[in-house]
């Protein structure tokens, strides 16, 4: 087989675990919806090869389950799961955000503050769904200044986790919008070079968020069972 056959085949994998895992993201498939093999390759457009591979690879990062009776369906959103990401994710960003205050350039605040303002201009023209990847882009790019590669490694396998949490949470009412205030007191910091500031900052931070998405989480609950 060529190499440019190669290419393509790992380019249809590749394209069918990240639509896949978008779409469970973005909760186009709710939370513990069955879903079979036959619809999902209707779905992609895909056939059954490339699909099975982006199956197994969901399955092993916890974005699909595998019940007893050999039947898929999405994993379900959890106050436990939701929890642990969020526990993990203020330990580790908390010293990201340290780190960073350290480490910044005045490039790396210039690129910072763009980020910053493209949220609350989001915020501004109401488009939440906008502002939150900028959140996300501003946690990612910490990550990246803060020197810290294996807790960027680690954070990373967090994220689409998190960003599905968030995604599923802003369905049902809008983000915490004192998160993207927050962003600006971290920013705040780094600039100060306040190493301690911007690592308590970003703990309170991911705590305020926990507990929005915990009191969201909460009504979703008692609005199912009304």
């Amino acid at each position: 087989m060529s190499s440019s056959m190669l290419r393509t085949r790992r380019l249809s994998k590749d394209n069918t675990y990240f639509e896949l895992k978008q779409k469970i993201i973005d909760n186009e498939l709710k939370p513990g919806q069955n879903v079979h093999e036959e619809s999902l390759a209707a779905l992609l457009g895909v056939s059954r090869t490339p699909l099975r591979e982006a199956i197994q690879r969901l399955e092993n990062e916890d974005f699909l389950v595998r019940q007893p009776n050999g039947r898929l369906k999405v994993a379900p959103i959890t106050v436990e799961e939701l929890e642990e990401i969020f526990l993990v994710r203020g330990m580790l960003e908390g010293h990201i955000a340290k780190n960073a205050a350290k480490n910044a350039t005045p490039q790396d605040i210039q690129h910072m503050t763009a980020m910053v303002e493209k949220t609350n201009q989001s915020l501004y023209l109401g488009s939440d769904k906008d502002a939150l990847p900028f959140g996300f882009e501003f946690h990612d790019y910490l990550s990246e200044i803060s020197g810290l590669h294996t807790f960027e490694r680690i954070l990373s396998q967090l994220r689409d986790h998190t960003l599905r949490y968030c995604r599923y949470v802003s369905l049902h009412g809008e983000w915490n919008s004192q998160a993207y205030e927050e962003h600006s007191l971290i920013l705040q910091r780094i600039v100060e070079r306040d190493e301690e500031g911007a690592e308590k900052v970003m703990q309170d931070h991911i705590s305020n968020s926990l507990s929005t998405a915990l009191k969201r989480l909460k009504t979703v609950d008692e609005t199912r069972k009304d």
